[in-house]
């Protein structure tokens, strides 16, 4: 089977997701568009990289670098949060076998 035509490597140019303009970046809309035309997800790259963010900074910061909402941003702390009180509460409260 020959290799696929339309991939980077076999184009003669050099942007994977080229722009009419060259020298600026495609918006997140049009760049989403296309990943999703070639059947490349990215919510699950989405999702690590805010979680990534949110271990790292609080959501003070995380909301207006992203551009996220203070709840929003608040909600994705809590999720990537590293507390176990939880999990050792509910270890407690079940005997184990």
């Amino acid at each position: 089977m020959p290799p696929p035509t339309n991939w980077a490597a076999n184009s003669s140019q050099d942007w994977l997701f080229p722009r009419d303009r060259p020298g600026q970046h495609l918006s997140d809309t049009v760049l989403g568009r296309r990943l999703t035309a070639h059947n490349i997800p990215n919510r699950p790259a989405r999702a690590t990289a805010l979680v990534a963010f949110a271990q790292d900074l609080p959501p003070a910061v995380l909301g207006p670098m992203l551009g996220l909402h203070p709840v929003t941003a608040a909600h994705w702390r809590r999720r990537a949060s590293t507390d176990w009180t939880t999990y050792l509460e509910a270890r407690l409260a079940t005997p184990p076998p």
